[in-house]
């Protein structure tokens, strides 16, 4: 690589980060003891590579057992794990090994002793200081607190590592009267109409600010498209009296959203709810984790209609709408309110990490751009990520550098403003 890049890439290195989202346990303590490493790696991401490229559910199940022989769970993974060690989330397994354990690459030669290493570390404690603070430089992370383990003492997060945001998910989707009755006792409101599920919205979203959440997640693109129309509050009730009466296993089946008025419509509101109070509002857009889905769902331009009516949510677009990375350039260049969040991208592809952020600079103004959120659900992955964001960054802003469009020094600015000050600025930390 370039001077340009040699030089950059120490002072990303040395950079505080701020990490726009995580799925780890919210507190040290709740991390899952009946496991080793080989189950604690499978638990998000590379399984999916492994799947993709022809593990049986079957040799998978195996695997994740962490009560069998360490040995015989690796013989049903290894030759899957050979042709997909070299994707994004393979890589940052063997960056996780390395940086933490001292340990070049996970092999059949290597995995006894890795595990050796990571039960002694798990039982030493201090890992979160040692992976967020020591080896990250993560000054904090935004932690996805309705999809993380919840913690055993009933709190929300450890506030040394984390920031809260909270899903409305459960309000926009209800499907069955169980579910009517679970928000209910959430918020001590006794919800029989729509207007009753929007109070209880209300009250909430307020309940979660009051114990210091920083701003709103969804995730619907798993289940449904983003396209959330503008529906009436007689349409919405209609629908909301067919959860006592409907067939509910019909929810989520692909292309069937029976109640798709009464969601959109709630959409609506809880985006009401956050321009009156100017939060910073992260969608999932692109790909979605895990095997088979429909990735058309989450096409980030479907939003265009929020993002009009409520100027004052910051809308935190994920996963920078990957594969859909140059719509999403578009809708930020297009819109004050739409950021771009690089969360999980750059273990997707780092390759695409890097155009797209060579792309933005041209495109996008650069207090738009949020470059990394770990995404993970176990602790070590962090570390192999993070390791690879500021790799991408640096390799991105030396091109830049290199023709001519900006100098060092000011490269040196732009990328304290993508890892640090400007998720900062989204998140008011």
């Amino acid at each position: 690589m370039t001077s340009a890049y040699e030089k950059l890439r120490g002072h990303v290195f040395a950079l505080e980060m701020i990490d726009t989202h995580e799925h780890l346990p919210p507190f040290e303590r709740d991390r899952p003891t009946d496991t080793d490493v080989l189950a604690e790696y499978l638990r998000h991401y590379f399984s999916s590579d492994l799947v993709s490229a022809g593990l049986s559910d079957e040799g998978f199940a195996l695997a994740c057992d962490a009560t069998k022989p360490l040995m015989q769970r690796w013989q049903a993974v290894e030759p899957y794990w050979q042709a997909a060690r070299h994707t994004g989330y393979g890589r940052s397994l063997d960056i996780a090994a390395r940086e933490l354990y001292g340990i070049d690459s996970i092999t059949r030669d290597t995995i006894e002793e890795l595990n050796g290493a990571f039960l002694a570390a798990r039982e030493a404690g201090g890992h979160y200081d040692r992976v967020l603070k020591e080896k990250s430089r993560i000054r904090c992370s935004i932690e996805d607190a309705d999809s993380a383990c919840v913690s055993k003492e009933g709190d929300e997060v450890d506030p040394r590592y984390f920031r809260p945001v909270f899903r409305c998910d459960d309000f926009v989707a209800p499907a069955t009267p169980a579910d009517l009755d679970a928000l209910s006792r959430q918020t001590d409101v006794a919800i029989h109409t729509l207007d009753d599920l929007k109070a209880a919205c209300g009250v909430y979203v307020q309940r979660r600010l009051d114990r210091g959440a920083v701003g709103l997640k969804c995730g619907l693109a798993y289940m449904r498209p983003l396209r959330f129309e503008k529906t009436s509050a007689a349409e919405a009730s209609r629908d909301f009296a067919r959860i006592f009466r409907d067939d509910s296993r019909m929810w989520g089946r692909p292309g069937r959203w029976p109640l798709r008025k009464l969601q959109d419509h709630m959409m609506h509101h809880v985006c009401a709810l956050a321009d009156a109070r100017k939060l910073p509002f992260q969608i999932h857009t692109g790909l979605q984790a895990g095997t088979g889905n429909f990735i058309y769902h989450a096409e980030p331009s479907q939003l265009s209609n929020l993002f009009m009516d409520y100027r004052n949510v910051r809308f935190d677009i994920f996963h920078i709408g990957y594969p859909y990375q140059q719509t999403l350039s578009a809708l930020a260049k297009n819109f004050r309110n739409v950021f771009i969040d690089f969360a999980w991208v750059h273990i997707i592809s780092s390759e695409a990490s890097v155009r797209a952020l060579i792309e933005y600079l041209d495109a996008v103004p650069a207090n738009k751009i949020n470059g990394f959120g770990g995404d993970y659900a176990f602790i070590d992955g962090v570390v192999g990520h993070a390791w690879m964001a500021r790799e991408n960054v640096a390799k991105a802003l030396a091109r830049k550098v290199d023709e001519g469009a900006f100098d060092l020094e000011c490269a040196k600015e732009l990328a304290k403003m993508i890892l640090h000050d400007n998720p900062e600025a989204v998140f008011r930390l």
